[in-house]
């Protein structure tokens, strides 16, 4: 008998820190509570203070973020895409 092929596993979200206002309605959504808020690349500018990330280990690829981004800043990409945090 063959052993089983390895699970790819399912897609993670992934926030684009240049598209992500901060606005929350992600976090609003997400049902395993894997988004959070953190400084922002513009912190300076009032307007963009802050912008959601996305605890990977967490996040279950149920694709509800993506779905309720008002400004198209989250992806779902596969598990061996997701960039790692420098």
């Amino acid at each position: 008998m063959a052993a089983p092929a390895p699970r790819k596993g399912r897609p993670k979200a992934v926030i684009n820190p240049d598209s992500c206002t901060g606005c929350e309605v992600c976090i609003a959504v997400c049902p395993v509570d894997c988004i959070d808020k953190q400084a922002g690349p513009m912190a300076e500018s009032p307007m963009f203070q802050s912008v959601c990330v996305i605890d990977q280990p967490k996040c279950i690829g149920c694709w509800l973020c993506e779905k309720v981004c008002p400004w198209d800043a989250i992806s779902m990409v596969p598990p061996q895409e997701v960039p790692v945090p420098a």
